[in-house]
């Protein structure tokens, strides 16, 4: 079995954009967080089989300190021993119940509840399996305003692991789905978790920066789009997800804090855009934008 890594800190804010930017730097597996009381720390664990570099940790939190505006927490790097710790970790996560679906693992045997929609992604597939605030408020959004018609075009920019497309597909089967990231890996996932949900006949997948591949530009404009990133690239994107965005169309747009949330629309306002709902779950902000002809 391989070496593994893990990383380790305790915060007292919420801890989800440190955990998410040193995952990414260290193209980490899994973490968890926890909570052993409401008025106790965060207490954080981030599991990789790369051995982090000290410099990349130091980019990673000083990248997160800046989007969130609180101080990075001190980061102990140590090796564990010689056990499955990722099968271990995973063996943990519970089901989790949002709006309309039972996202689980393929550790879950319990049969899927009566009146859910069954979700199959692995929790330790990084952020976007479902775990993180912004998943939340995204998927309960989509279902709240996602337009009850035939023959959608939807667009999941920097899908993760896929689970907002999939939600589209599941709730809005006639509908053309395109799933993008500007992550090989999160493509790749993205593909094994739509054929895991037998939706790949509905979503094509592909590598894109943000809106700039073809399969971006040739399937616009589109009814939905879903954008669950982080602040700064959000607002960058805005003129590009405005062009993308068919009349009357919604953007759901999340990966932010409250704090952020008056720039991000400021910004999408500029382009023609109006917020027309909005979500807070833990802190962390969905909003709703809409494109008036």
């Amino acid at each position: 079995m391989a070496q593994l890594w893990q990383l380790q800190f305790t915060m007292d804010e919420q801890p989800d954009v440190f955990v998410e930017m040193l995952m990414a730097a260290m193209d980490a597996e899994t973490a968890t967080t926890h909570q052993d009381d409401l008025d106790e720390p965060w207490q954080v664990a981030i599991f990789t089989e790369n051995q982090p570099d000290q410099s990349q940790v130091d980019r990673a939190l000083q990248e997160a300190e800046n989007i969130a505006g609180i101080p990075a927490p001190q980061v102990v790097i140590t090796a564990v021993e010689d056990k499955d710790w990722l099968l271990e970790n995973r063996k943990s996560f519970p089901p989790l119940d949002i709006a309309s679906f039972w996202i689980y693992g393929d550790h879950i045997t319990d049969p899927i509840p009566d009146g859910k929609i069954g979700l199959k992604i692995n929790a330790g597939q990084a952020f976007g399996s479902g775990t993180h605030a912004t998943t939340h408020g995204c998927v309960t959004m989509l279902e709240k305003h996602c337009p009850d018609q035939v023959d959608l075009t939807i667009a999941d920019i920097g899908c993760g692991s896929g689970i907002l497309a999939m939600a589209a597909a599941k709730l809005h089967p006639t509908s053309q789905i395109i799933a993008v990231d500007n992550d090989i890996l999160a493509v790749d996932t993205t593909q094994e978790n739509i054929e895991n949900n037998n939706v790949a006949a509905m979503i094509k997948t592909g590598l894109s920066d943000g809106y700039a591949a073809d399969l971006v530009q040739e399937n616009a404009p589109f009814d939905v789009i879903l954008a669950n990133i982080l602040p700064t690239p959000l607002m960058a994107m805005a003129k590009d997800a405005a062009t993308a965005l068919a009349e009357d169309g919604i953007l759901i747009l999340s990966g932010l804090m409250e704090q952020h949330q008056d720039d991000v629309v400021k910004a999408h306002e500029e382009e023609g855009l109006a917020l027309m709902d909005q979500l807070n779950v833990n802190g962390w902000m969905t909003l709703v934008m809409t494109k008036h002809g």
